[in-house]
């Protein structure tokens, strides 16, 4: 097992999943791949960005605390000896989540789990089923707080 591709998602689960991380790249001496998956920026049909300015605000102010969030989780591991890699992307999250685990060879997918009713997942549907459909390879699905 030689990479591991860590998807974080929300700021209080984040060290969760990256000690699940820890856990295993220390069994296996894997390079550990850290990820968030920001929502991407609406666009008008003219190519401008849609909505109000404290909106577009809002998103570089959120997707800067993020970026912050995966460099710091990057550079913990790496001083507690860990090979380590951070990336922020933006997009569709199963999308860019398989693309990621094909294009960094990843041997082990690790995500959070958040419990839905079943009426939830009926209607919404579940990230989860999304990205785990056609992986050819592990997923821990660690549970995690809403």
């Amino acid at each position: 097992m030689k990479n591991i591709l860590v998807a974080i998602n929300k700021e209080q689960n984040a060290g969760l999943l990256v000690g699940k991380a820890e856990e295993i790249a220390g069994a296996f001496n894997s390079k550990i791949w850290i990820l968030h998956v920001s929502e991407p920026d609406p666009d008008d049909y003219l190519g401008l960005e849609a909505g109000p300015q404290f909106a577009h605000e809002k998103r570089l102010k959120n997707r800067k605390r993020e970026g912050e969030l995966v460099k710091n989780l990057t550079e913990s591991l790496r001083e507690r000896n860990f090979n380590a890699e951070g990336m922020q992307l933006q997009g569709s999250t199963a999308k860019l989540i398989k693309e990621q685990i094909r294009k960094l060879n990843a041997d082990l997918l690790i995500a959070g789990h958040h419990k839905k009713n079943f009426f939830y997942q009926m209607f919404v549907g579940s990230m989860e089923q999304d990205i785990i459909e056609d992986l050819s390879i592990p997923v821990l699905l660690v549970p995690v707080r809403h």
